[in-house]
Formats: structure tokens, sequence, C-alpha cells
């Protein structure tokens, strides 16, 4: 919200129209509720209509019941978010906003640490000797934290979602989806009273405040590309949504790295730790597509009208995209890397299943970047500064479809070695020579895929009248 409410060109624009301000800011809080919450919606209804067709009686009511409490969960989600940003925003100036945000963030990461620390993973992992029983399945799910009689809004929803498939129980799934949306109508009132209420005033506050004087001494030496990468970093670094939003990320990250001895699978067991390494790779894709998709994808579009005089330098063009490119690249694959191996060896990975670790990483990490970047040249969006409105709009859906996509082909890749491993008794050495065959086609279809991608922005950025 931070975004789109003090720091979009088009809520400026807004304000200096005849209209009241309260209107405004309820639209713009509704618009940043959108863009914040409705990939959480387009993701959630699939998985809730599987949950439906496996354990709803009937599943047609199941997953209409879990779609209908979907929403009003998001709603309080965001509501919450706006409600914590509507009462940073009184700090004053954007500088107590970004030192407000940071402390959220480091408050948020120690509730997290210590929720993880307190948990029991037996509670939330299916037994193997109940994996394969339907009614072992129904009672697990039944008894997580997420279900029974708390007002907590996840644990609303988790009753919708368990109760519904009883036919004994669907007047408790209904109190608990009107509570949920009592809840949400309460959230989402006081998120619009609170920003509503002397928001052009905070606005000018915030949105008003002026930059450093004077640039700093370090981005007048070296060449133009060293003066683009310093000034990113700067930028970055200053914007407080940007920040949060990655350290939040960063931090669930690294609990899942720190917490994934606690879970009761013997990874000593030759069959888990093959499986194990190959969801961690999965993983880190995954991971991946995210962040760039979020942090890079809008890099070019965050120029802005600045771009109009970086053009002017001598092939600015390719400068340009080398350093989006090297930026995205240094954003992901050193913390990747690093997690993805010390992951594996913690989880008893031989050198094979290391390397393979490694070899799939730098791939994804190469070709995620050029995807993301150029992407993000072919669909510019230089009037918006919203580095999360950028992202949502076509652009970023077609950039997340493409990351996802060359992801599952990475995924799909290593699954033959993975069963060369499980086939041949649970030996690393069966892998190589799957991994061989793998390492002389992905290597050359990663070059492609990069320089084809790297291609299409040049010939975007050559097309384009700056």
């Amino acid at each position: 919200g931070i975004s789109t409410l003090f720091r979009s060109s088009e809520t400026v624009l807004l304000l200096s129209m005849p209209f009241r301000t309260a209107p405004v800011a309820a639209f713009r809080v509704a618009e940043s509720w959108f863009h914040a919450g409705w990939s959480t919606i387009l993701l959630g209804v699939p998985v809730i209509a599987a949950f439906a067709s496996v354990v709803g009686r009937p599943p047609s009511l199941t997953a209409a019941a879990g779609a209908a409490a979907l929403v009003p969960f998001v709603i309080v989600s965001v509501s919450c978010g706006t409600i914590v940003m509507s009462l940073l925003s009184r700090l004053g100036t954007m500088g107590g906003l970004r030192r407000g945000a940071c402390g959220v963030v480091l408050l948020s990461a120690i509730g997290l640490l210590l929720f993880f620390q307190g948990m029991k993973p037996d509670a939330v992992v299916i037994p193997d000797e109940g994996s394969s029983n339907l009614a072992a399945v129904e009672r697990f799910v039944a008894g997580l934290p997420a279900t029974g009689h708390s007002p907590w809004p996840h644990a609303l929803l988790g009753t919708v979602l368990s109760q519904s498939t009883n036919p004994l129980g669907r007047g408790f799934a209904l109190r608990a989806g009107l509570l949920l949306a009592g809840e949400a109508l309460l959230a989402s009132t006081l998120a619009m009273w609170l920003v509503c209420r002397g928001f052009r005033k905070r606005h000018s506050a915030v949105a008003g405040e002026g930059g450093r004087g004077g640039s700093s001494k370090r981005l007048m030496r070296g060449g133009f590309a060293r003066a683009l990468f310093e000034k990113d970093i700067l930028l970055f670094l200053r914007d407080p949504v940007q920040l949060s939003q990655l350290g939040l990320l960063t931090g669930l990250f690294v609990m899942y790295t720190a917490n994934l001895s606690r879970f009761s699978f013997d990874f000593s067991q030759r069959i888990w730790l093959g499986v194990a390494v190959f969801m961690n790779v999965s993983f880190m894709g995954f991971v991946m597509a995210t962040l760039l998709v979020r942090f890079s994808f809008p890099s070019i579009s965050l120029e802005g009208p600045g771009l109009l005089f970086v053009m002017q330098v001598p092939r600015a063009r390719r400068a340009l995209l080398r350093v989006k490119w090297l930026q995205a690249l240094i954003s992901v694959l050193p913390l990747m890397l690093t997690a993805g191996v010390v992951v594996a060896a913690r989880l008893g990975a031989g050198h094979i299943l290391i390397i393979e670790t490694i070899g799939a990483i730098l791939l994804t990490a190469f070709a995620l970047s050029s995807i993301n970047i150029a992407l993000g040249s072919v669909f510019p969006r230089f009037g918006d500064n919203s580095a999360a409105s950028i992202a949502s709009r076509q652009g970023g859906i077609v950039a997340a479809f493409a990351s996802m996509g060359f992801v599952l082909m990475m995924v799909s890749a290593l699954s033959f070695a993975t069963r060369a491993y499980l086939a041949e008794g649970f030996r690393e050495r069966a892998m190589t020579g799957p991994l061989l065959v793998l390492a002389a086609v992905m290597v050359p279809v990663t070059a492609l895929v990069s320089a084809a991608s790297m291609r299409l922005a040049s010939g975007s950025f050559a097309r384009r009248d700056f």
C-alpha cells in the first residue's frame, strides 16, 4: 500500500482533481488490496478444489464453501497490512516510515522464529502409516492447529474446509464462515477509516519529503555501468516497500533452511535422501522465480522518466541491460547457491547430489534472470513507480508463467536422474550417466533461452524512441 498510496504519480493526479480526499484514498486502498490479494485467490482456488475433489461430500459444496471463505480471509490479511501501514505513515516522513517498516520486519522475523522454535513437526506432518489411509488423513486435517474453535482467520478458514466435508458439521462451517466474513468487514472498515482520515495531510508529509542533498562521491568514480549499479542499490535501500518485502521473504527462506532438520524424517535412509534433495532443488527454483518476478522484472520500468537521460549516453541500451541482468543474477544466486549446498550437506548428500544441486541452481538462475529482465524490457510501465503494481500487470503475469515454465522443465529433467537413483538401489553413482546427458541437453537449452531473451530485450529497446 505504501507505493500505491504515497509513491504513485496517479495518487498525486487524483488528489489534484476536484474530488473529495476520502473517495480517492478508498479507491487507492482497494486497488492496493487487489494487487496484493489476487494471486493468493488465483493459486488458492485450485488447491481448495483439489482438496474438495478428494474428501468433499459432495466435492462441489466443499469447493464452493472453501473458495467463498478464501475471499474474506484475503481481505482480513490485506486489511491488517493496511492498518499497520496507516499507523506507520503517522510517523511523518518517508524516513520514519522506512524505519518503522524495518522495525515491523524485525518483529515479524522474531515472532516467526519463536513460532518455529516452539513448533512440533509431528503436528504438521502426516505420519507415514496414515498417509495411504483416507480416514487417517481426514483425522489429521481435522486435528491441525488451523481448525477448531479459534477466532483467528486462518483457523476459521481451516474450519470451513474441514467441517464442510462432513454433513453433520456444515452448520458449524456456516457459522465459522459468517464469523470470518464479519472479521473481514470489521478489519476492512477500520483500515479504510484509518487511511481516509487525514490522508491528504499525511500524503503531503510522506510523499513530499525531499531527497538527500547532493550525490555520493562514490557515484562519481568508475564508469557508466558502475554508476547505474550503485544508483540502483541506493534507491533499493531507500525504498521501505522493497526492503521490507525482501526481508520477509529472505527470513522465511532462511527459516526453512534452518528448520529442515527438525522434521521427523530419517534422512539417513537413502530413499528419503534422494527425494529430499530433489524437492529442495525444486523449491529453490520456485523461490528464485518468485523473487525475480517480484524484484527484477520491474527494474526496467522503475527507471521512470530518468531513463530519457540515461539513454543519452553512448551504448546506454546495452549497458543498462547488462547491469540489470547482473543485478538480477547477483540478487538470487549467492543466497540460493549457499542455501542449496548447505541444505544438501545437512541432509547427508554425497558429492554427486551436491553437484546436481549446484548445476541446477546455476542454470536456473542464469535463465530466470534473462527471462525477467527481457520481459521487463518488452512490457515496461515507466509511468508506474510501484514495483508491486508493475509485477501484477500483464507483463508480470507473462514473466511469472515463463519463469515457472522453465523451472518445471528443469524439475522434469532432474526427475530422470532421481528415478535412476531410486531404481538402482539408491546409489548416487547411478545418477552419473543421466546427469551427463541432462547437462549435455540443459546447458545448451539454458544458453539458448538466455541469449534469445536478451536478444528480445535488445530488440525491444532498439525499437523504442526515448
